[in-house]
């Protein structure tokens, strides 16, 4: 019996140090299975072939993707202290690996890279910046040693991309962590991906993640709305494919494109209609991204969504952000006393460290209510509706209260006249904006500048996008200031050597 127990206990060991890398059929539908948040179906394929490959390491990698969306997603302080401890676990049992396979370093580092952002989630800066260090350290050396391995260049330009991104007064993080990259850099290396998954099968599993992360690049860093619109086609052209159908996270991302590109009535449509079920995990988020999007249509069951939002969501963001967006329903639709209700609601719940919870924190610590008339144009404007939007400006039958009240209204008719394509019409707009508006707290002036910066960018005026990006990041605005300052890095950043 002893014999037996120690031929089992070496057999276990020696499975254990070379463990292998196969990505084979069950893996990549475990995959599908887990970033279409059906973690339960993944969970099983992955016993399965745990089971059946003891010595494969890549259901360890995978799993891990569980840990991260769950917690990406649910931003939940007891789930992430509870599932924590998973990282080392991971990392050792990866460590064992083959180091000659290219999937040694590449899974190291999303595990490393993963567990960053979700530290950074919930912020856990120090940690998550050694965990950026040691994935990018990987990722180089995997890129060196296995120039031709397509998956290494989803990472690697994801963390170009982002590291591009960051404004000067966060440049001692990239100082700290040594890393250096560009946003087209990043887009290179993710474009390279997309365009190997629609032509060899055998990455063909890669082609939603690289979609998703070439889509939010597109509408936060690049602002190239056509190629983000291009990348809803792509996302259409997949509709035979089950993944398509069945992942929220595609319904998450079409929706956002659509919502940002001024078509809101198809983000409406893609949201009402996406895939819901308890196989899924929940994603409460999409029912405040519906709410927003009614809202923006001025829908009267907007309210709905924000209230499914606020009784299921447990997580940290945009809590306040609901409870704003619930108080804007009620005041345009002329119910003052439920505004007064909802936005006292800012002030109780949720946390102020996304852009838009501080937004709604200030108005709420303000204690002045929107003007009406303003706030509907803004709404209209978000969604699209540039001609409601600018009715809603020029039948302004009360004068404009104040001073903010004024600086709004001009900063909204740039606004208007830019996204409906009157750039000459814009422009003055902007700069008065600017003029009128640097000093104050409001974004209005920092976000103008931003847009000239976009504006004379497009133009090949570099030298002039290069005074507005500057510009946006030197504007004395509280309200969406990272959000303002990390557009305005890109924007530099796109256009440094031009």
């Amino acid at each position: 019996m002893f014999r037996l127990y120690i031929f089992l206990l070496f057999s276990l060991y020696n499975t254990f140090v070379y463990a292998q890398y196969d990505f084979n059929e069950n893996c990549k539908k475990a995959y599908n299975s887990i970033i279409s948040l059906k973690f339960e179906e993944g969970k099983q394929l992955l016993e399965l072939e745990k089971s059946i490959n003891p010595s494969n390491n890549i259901p360890y990698y995978i799993e891990n993707y569980i840990d991260f969306l769950t917690l990406i997603i649910g931003e939940e302080q007891d789930t992430f202290d509870k599932l924590k401890k998973n990282k080392n676990i991971r990392i050792k049992r990866l460590e064992k690996g083959d180091e000659s396979s290219p999937y040694y370093r590449y899974c190291l580092a999303q595990v490393y890279l993963q567990w960053a952002f979700t530290r950074v989630k919930f912020r856990e800066y120090i940690p998550a910046m050694l965990e950026i260090n040691k994935a990018y350290r990987l990722l180089e050396k995997n890129k060196t040693e296995f120039p031709d391995f397509i998956p290494n260049l989803i990472n690697l330009g994801l963390l170009h991309t982002l590291i591009g991104t960051i404004p000067d007064n966060y440049k001692w993080i990239t100082n700290i962590i040594n890393v250096e990259g560009t946003i087209n850099q990043g887009v290179n290396e993710i474009t390279t991906v997309l365009d190997v998954s629609m032509k060899n099968k055998e990455y063909e599993y890669l082609k939603t993640e690289s979609l998703f992360f070439l889509s939010f690049i597109e509408l936060n860093f690049v602002r190239n709305k056509k190629e983000a619109l291009k990348y809803n086609e792509l996302y259409y052209s997949s509709k035979d494919d089950e993944t398509f159908n069945s992942n929220p996270l595609i319904s998450y991302s079409m929706a956002t494109i659509f919502m940002r590109t001024g078509f809101n009535d198809d983000a409406i449509e893609i949201l009402i209609n996406r895939t819901q079920g308890d196989q899924y995990f929940p994603f409460y988020y999409l029912n405040y991204l519906t709410g927003v999007a009614k809202l923006n249509s001025l829908d009267r069951d907007a309210y709905k969504y924000f209230f499914k939002f606020l009784l299921n969501f447990k997580g940290i963001n945009y809590i306040k952000a609901a409870y704003q967006k619930l108080a804007w329903f009620y005041l345009v639709n002329g119910n003052i006393e439920k505004y007064k209700e909802y936005i006292a609601k800012v002030l109780i719940y949720g946390y102020d460290i996304v852009d838009a919870d501080k937004q709604a924190e200030m108005e709420a610590k303000s204690g002045k209510i929107p003007n009406i008339k303003l706030l509907r144009a803004r709404l209209l404007f978000d969604g699209g509706y540039y001609s409601k939007a600018m009715n809603e400006l020029s039948m302004q039958e009360n004068k404009l209260r104040n001073s903010k009240d004024s600086l709004e209204c001009t900063y909204r008719l740039g606004r208007i006249y830019h996204e409906w394509g009157k750039i000459p019409e814009a422009i003055p707009y902007y700069k008065k904006t600017i003029n009128d508006g640097a000093k104050f707290i409001y974004y209005y002036a920092a976000n103008s500048a931003l847009m000239l910066g976009f504006i004379y960018e497009n133009q090949s005026d570099f030298k002039n996008a290069k005074y507005y990006f500057t510009k946006a990041q030197s504007c004395n605005n509280k309200e969406y200031k990272n959000s303002i300052n990390q557009k305005a890095k890109a924007g530099l950043n796109r256009i440094e050597n031009r």
